[in-house]
């Protein structure tokens, strides 16, 4: 059994004239007809009675309509499905992230591709920069928001967030009113930072402008996030330095511009592999430069 014979079925029942059918479908009658007496002999029973003035379903043509055009639907839908799925329009895409994405990055960038691709399913995972790349050579990651370009053949990177390092203080601290302040001032103050482990690229950017501006810091207290960073400053164990969109997590606490020698500025990166030929992760990438246009 043929889809064609199938379509061609549907369609004479639809009609019940040959002629009609025929010139609908852009076959000859003659062929229509074998067709059709093709498909009752493969299912051993006549769907239609036929006569020189009159065309009808038979009871077996009823019942046989009935899954024909089910079926054909469930051909339509499959080949619908395709056409979406290879246009980026369904699918599922997995995506890991940093923590610093969470702030405001991942959020905004997730809810804008899930406005315009609702179909695709979008999988986060937390994981951190190095654990990202590894899952990206491992394809059981389509897609990271990474801290950092590690350099690797076969991985791709865009820039999506460039920001500033503030400073973050409880909101009695000395220099909680200050417009900007010097990192070199900072050298009596006790900090609390990301745990090296937790965070390579932040704990070595954090030592390095302390270092840049003539002191060690005084490190008091680490934690594995940002959230409990912030916590602790909030109970006046120490101040901290943190990308500017971290001021996202609390807003009871004060967040002061730094001057100083500032080598690098905290980024985040979209990762994904070279050869990687799926549509929705080249979809998810075009809405990322759409949100961040300054950064294409």
């Amino acid at each position: 059994m043929e889809l064609r014979q199938i379509r061609y079925f549907v369609v004479l029942a639809e009609e019940l004239h040959f002629g009609r059918a025929a010139k609908r479908i852009c076959i000859a009658q003659s062929a229509l007809s074998q067709q059709i007496q093709k498909l009752e002999e493969e299912l051993g029973s006549p769907l239609f009675t036929r006569n020189t003035h009159k065309v009808a379903l038979t009871e077996t043509g009823f019942v046989f309509l009935k899954h024909a055009k089910s079926i054909l639907n469930g051909v339509q839908h499959a080949e619908d499905s395709i056409t979406l799925a290879a246009n980026g329009y369904s699918g599922r895409l997995t995506i890991g992230f940093v923590e610093a994405a969470l702030w405001d990055i991942a959020p905004q960038l997730m809810r804008s591709f899930n406005q315009k691709y609702p179909k695709v399913e979008l999988v986060p995972h937390q994981m951190n920069t190095i654990t990202q790349i590894e899952a990206l050579k491992q394809q059981k990651l389509q897609i990271g928001i990474v801290g950092k370009k590690v350099p690797l053949l076969g991985v791709n990177y865009q820039l999506i967030r460039e920001e500033e390092w503030l400073l973050a203080l409880p909101s009695w601290h000395p220099l909680a009113n200050e417009k900007q302040a010097a990192v070199e001032d900072l050298a009596e103050e006790r900090f609390i930072a990301i745990r090296r482990e937790s965070g390579a690229f932040y704990f070595d950017q954090f030592i390095q402008t302390c270092m840049d501006n003539g002191f060690s810091p005084n490190i008091v207290l680490t934690a594995d996030k940002m959230q409990p960073i912030l916590a602790f400053v909030a109970s006046g164990m120490g101040i901290a330095l943190i990308p500017e969109s971290a001021r996202n997590i609390r807003d009871d606490l004060c967040y002061v511009p730094l001057k100083g020698v500032i080598k690098n500025r905290y980024k985040l990166f979209l990762a994904w592999q070279a050869n990687q030929q799926s549509k929705v992760v080249e979809n998810f990438v075009e809405e990322a430069v759409l949100i961040f246009p300054q950064l294409e």
